[in-house]
């Protein structure tokens, strides 16, 4: 039978299941720089209580990965469903700040279709990356970014003021800006709890008698790694690991680490040894406790206004994040450990409850997945596909990889299989091949150790050509151009 034939039949075998409410709400939970080393992950470092309650009732995809590993172009393709050569967007300038809709005319995006369609669309925080834009006018409804504060502590004050000092002198501080800080205060003192207080009072207030699209955006544990104290004291800093890969993949290529090196524009790398490698892996590890608490009291509002078991709840992350691995602290490369994310729905009434789905799946596909459950139509530019044939069959047909990409002088361009990740920089405009890399990813550790592009020729010639069919029929922008500053 036609693959298309047989998801179709599948789906519709799959929305009958969902009959019972028609427009559930949608509660759309973003988390900055996550990584899926939670419990419901296999792991054990992290205390995640409430997501891994949400996994438990929910259908966890454990091989879900972006399509570039850099906040901006990530989450503009999520909302919009398109890859990033549909929309055309690789990266972003704090100092050339854009409104995306003003250059992407006709684009639907997952919040204006469910407001179009009779939903009540709200967003706080970082669901956007606001250098992007943040759609206010087509997507929501109503938006707030919430209060921004990152350092409220005297020890943090002090090391600005120290580092500003040493730069009036004509010195190079070795720390810029704190990397990691703490403080014993409410949650709401930092922004991801007043984030969070504005998204419990939305819930409690709300009397709408339309379904409501509530979207909440966590910036932590985005550096700086700073959260109240009582999320620090949650770990013992001697029991906390080190990376098991601190170099580099043997064979790597000169394209594979990227040159974007994000904890210097808070530390200098010479001080990051091993007790500060810990300190670090700290600090992320107390973001995280500290953002799950907060989707904790979310949840928590939803059960006492009734709205629960009517609501559709959908976790994700933007990217991954190197933690010390292969040596950096930063993202912006195709490397798993970078684009793999956590992915998690919740359905009303906990149906397919503790289902886990190994098949490697998009960010894209959260588009089509949400419109299919809440019954409304799936927008034309969405490039995505609907996840829910593998809700109830997780060995189901589906695409052959997923796409992550990244732009510098060249392209580079990465699929993952169940098996392998392919990886081909080429010319940007001619598409001919610059350099390959080929990882088999163990199941265990989820992250390339050797480049063995050389000993399968076979599968290299088989990926590429995968890669270049993709290339050669994939959507392209050809509408109006972000002006360059």
């Amino acid at each position: 039978m036609d693959r298309i034939l047989f998801q179709i039949i599948v789906l519709m075998i799959c929305l009958n299941s969902f009959s019972q409410i028609k427009h559930p709400n949608v509660l759309f939970i973003a988390i900055d720089d996550m990584r899926p080393e939670l419990n419901c992950y296999g792991k054990t470092q992290i205390i995640s209580p409430n997501i891994d309650r949400l996994a438990n009732e929910g259908v966890v995809f454990t091989r879900a990965y972006c399509q570039v590993a850099l906040c901006g172009p990530s989450r503009l393709s999520l909302m919009t469903g398109m890859h990033p050569d549909g929309i055309k967007n690789y990266g972003m300038n704090k100092n050339n700040k854009i409104e995306w809709r003003d250059f992407r005319p006709g684009v639907t995006s997952i919040p204006e279709q469910f407001k179009n369609n009779g939903y009540y669309a709200i967003g706080f925080g970082k669901i956007y990356d606001n250098r992007l834009g943040i759609d206010e006018n087509s997507s929501w409804d109503e938006f707030d970014e919430g209060w921004k504060g990152k350092y409220i502590s005297p020890r943090s004050k002090k090391i600005l003021a120290e580092a500003k000092a040493a730069r009036n002198a004509g010195k190079e501080p070795t720390i810029t800006r704190p990397a990691v800080d703490f403080y014993d205060t409410a949650d709401e003192s930092y922004t991801d709890g007043n984030i969070a207080k504005l998204a419990v009072d939305f819930i409690n207030e709300y009397n709408r008698e339309k379904p409501f699209f509530l979207a909440v955006g966590f910036n932590k544990p985005h550096l700086p790694f700073v959260a109240p104290k009582k999320y620090w004291d949650l770990y013992e800093r001697e029991q906390i690991k080190l990376p098991k890969y601190r170099k580099p993949p043997k064979g790597k290529t000169s394209h594979t680490l990227s040159p974007y090196k994000e904890i210097e524009s808070y530390i200098s790398k010479v001080i990051i040894d091993e007790a500060k490698i810990k300190e670090l892996r700290h600090g992320y590890y107390a973001c995280v406790s500290y953002v799950d608490a907060q989707i904790g009291k979310i949840v928590e509002a939803l059960n006492e206004k009734g709205e629960l078991e009517k609501t559709i709840i959908v976790i994700w992350g933007d990217h991954g994040f190197k933690l010390g691995d292969y040596g950096e602290w930063a993202k912006a490369t195709n490397l798993e450990v970078d684009a793999r994310v956590p992915l998690i729905f919740r359905m009303p009434a906990k149906e397919n409850a503790g289902t886990y789905i190994a098949t490697p799946v998009e960010l894209t596909d959260i588009m089509p997945t949400l419109c299919d459950i809440a019954n409304i139509k799936i927008p034309s530019n969405a490039e995505g596909e609907s996840l829910l044939p593998l809700f109830f069959n997780p060995e189901a047909d589906f695409r052959p990889f997923a796409l992550t990409q990244y732009a510098r002088k060249e392209m580079a361009y990465s699929i993952r299989t169940k098996e392998w990740r392919y990886t081909e920089y080429v010319n940007k405009k001619s598409y001919e091949t610059i350099e390959q890399e080929l990882y088999r990813i163990d199941d265990n550790t989820l992250m390339e150790d050797e480049n063995v592009e050389g000993k399968y020729p076979s599968v290299v010639k088989e990926m590429s050509k995968m890669l270049h069919d993709y290339i050669k029929t994939a959507p392209k922008w050809n509408g109006p151009q972000i002006p360059k500053k």
